[in-house]
């Protein structure tokens, strides 16, 4: 989350024609489809405005781009509907005590996307075609040295060099309707808390209940999904969204030793295998202190969200197998029991909680984000999600943010009755289940309008949810963590 001053929207947001991104604050006539912010290829730590009653327009101001107008490149491109636009992130973490093994490691990514506005092309009305592809690179601190379930950061990911999105996008009514229709990521619109995708951790992006109890984590980034979304905003404050897509981005299995990013490599898989997934959600903005004080309060502005989800496919019960015996037994199967379908619900709500003086870009932001779903077809059970940032607080520093934000997952009740299963047994060295618990506190300085520096503090406890290493049998410390992010804008 970020101040909504010009520079810091400008650092941050690529908006190439802005009657189009702010269609409800424009003049009349029909619109394109809904242009996604270019930090929607991000999976967290995106720096993103404050939650607003009604949605602003940043400037369109491509000097704020590290090539600027690319010796006329982007200009000539303009004219033709076209826009390019790469982000580059580069990451160092350490691991400095705690968790598995302590040591350093990098992690970084390459995003391109392209759109093309069918209006400016080929005289279209409102359409945009937009594609994405990613270059991720570089070793898992969560996975090689920390243990843990929340990874570090959301481009702690499998390499690979991969399509990530291919849509079309069509708006209708002066866009308050607006479709889109193709590979399709869910979580830059669905699950959303503005304020959570300061953070770098990417449970503040997509969370354990997503990523952990769907097949490959869901349509989720790094990943997409054949599908269609559909988003109406009948008023101002109030918008509408539903999403149909497959529910298994690299068609594998639920359980699998091969990590998701080696079953697709290129994200060309474009599965329609497995079960279908429905998300659907409804986002109401305001103003509370214009509503309790009048509008001549210092704005507070805030957006509070309700969804869920809910996928045919089959889910693997957490303590019984396929014969209806232990999971956990010596005389096991191995294999789960399969239910029939799944479902989650959440809430999310982003507020403004202070402003310096009217219209200031020195602000104090909070935000929580809960989930609930099955416990008996998902590991985890419910989760939740709190934090506080503060905007323009340090002197001579208006466009930097402060952030602290903490969560954890609880387990669901077959999980933990696997769990005490397997020590009565004795087949597992693991233990009690515990649920693992994350605080962050980072700094996203602002250098230059295109380069973004952020300094990060991790700190986990009960590291990977368990009591002991479940190959050893010793106990797993507490895992303390440290990175800078670095974020540039072409």
């Amino acid at each position: 989350m970020m101040a909504g001053s010009p520079l810091r929207l400008c650092a941050v947001w690529w908006v190439f024609w802005p009657s189009v991104i702010c269609p409800l604050t424009a003049g009349g006539g029909v619109r394109a489809a809904t242009t996604p912010q270019v930090t929607d290829v991000l999976p967290s730590g995106v720096p993103l405005p404050p939650p607003t009653p009604v949605e602003v327009t940043p400037f369109d101001d491509p000097n704020t781009e590290l090539l600027g107008q690319a010796w006329g490149a982007r200009s000539w491109l303009a004219r033709h509907g076209i826009r390019i636009n790469m982000q580059d992130v580069e990451e160092l973490w350490g691991l400095a005590s705690g968790g598995l093994r302590p040591g350093p490691t990098y992690d970084g990514m390459t995003a391109v996307t392209l759109m093309f506005d069918t209006e400016r092309g080929v005289g279209w009305h409102g359409g945009l075609l937009n594609i994405s592809a990613l270059q991720i690179r570089g070793r898992s601190l969560t996975g090689e040295r920390l243990g843990a379930l929340n990874s570090v950061s959301g481009y702690d990911a499998g390499r690979s060099t991969r399509l990530f999105e291919l849509w079309y996008g069509q708006g209708f009514f002066a866009n308050r309707l607006d479709v889109r229709v193709g590979s399709i990521d869910l979580d830059t619109e669905f699950l959303v808390s503005q304020n959570a995708s300061f953070f770098l951790n990417a449970s503040f992006g997509w969370p354990l209940s997503t990523s952990s109890n769907l097949y490959s984590g869901g349509p989720s980034w790094p990943f997409s999904a054949l599908g269609a979304r559909v988003k109406w905003t009948p008023v101002d404050s109030l918008v509408l969204m539903g999403a149909v897509t497959d529910d298994n981005p690299t068609r594998g299995p639920f359980y699998s030793d091969i990590v998701p990013t080696e079953r697709d490599p290129t994200g060309t898989v474009f599965s329609t295998s497995g079960g279908t997934l429905f998300v659907g959600e409804a986002q109401v903005s305001g103003d509370v202190a214009r509503w309790i004080a009048g509008k001549d309060a210092r704005s507070l502005p805030g957006t509070w969200k309700v969804g869920g989800l809910y996928d045919t496919g089959r889910f693997p019960d957490q303590r019984y197998d396929n014969h209806g015996g232990l999971l956990a037994s010596a005389d096991s199967t191995g294999q789960p029991l399969y239910h029939h379908a799944d479902w989650m619900m959440y809430v999310v709500a982003d507020q403004m909680i202070w402003r310096a003086a009217k219209g200031s870009n020195k602000t104090i932001n909070i935000f929580v984000r809960a989930t609930v779903n099955d416990g008996s077809r998902n590991r985890f059970a419910s989760e939740i999600q709190g934090g506080v940032t503060f905007d323009g607080l340090v002197h001579g520093r208006g466009d930097d943010t402060i952030g602290i934000a903490w969560g954890t997952g609880f387990y669901g009740s077959r999980a933990i009755g696997n769990a005490h299963d397997a020590m009565r047994l004795g087949t597992s060295l693991a233990g009690d289940l515990k649920p693992e618990q994350h605080i962050e506190a980072t700094y996203q300085a602002a250098v230059t309008p295109y380069l973004i520096i952020q300094p990060d503090f991790q700190y986990f406890w009960h590291v990977g949810g368990t009591s002991s290493d479940p190959e050893t049998g010793r106990t797993i410390g507490n895992g303390t963590v440290l990175g800078v992010n670095m974020t540039t804008t072409f």
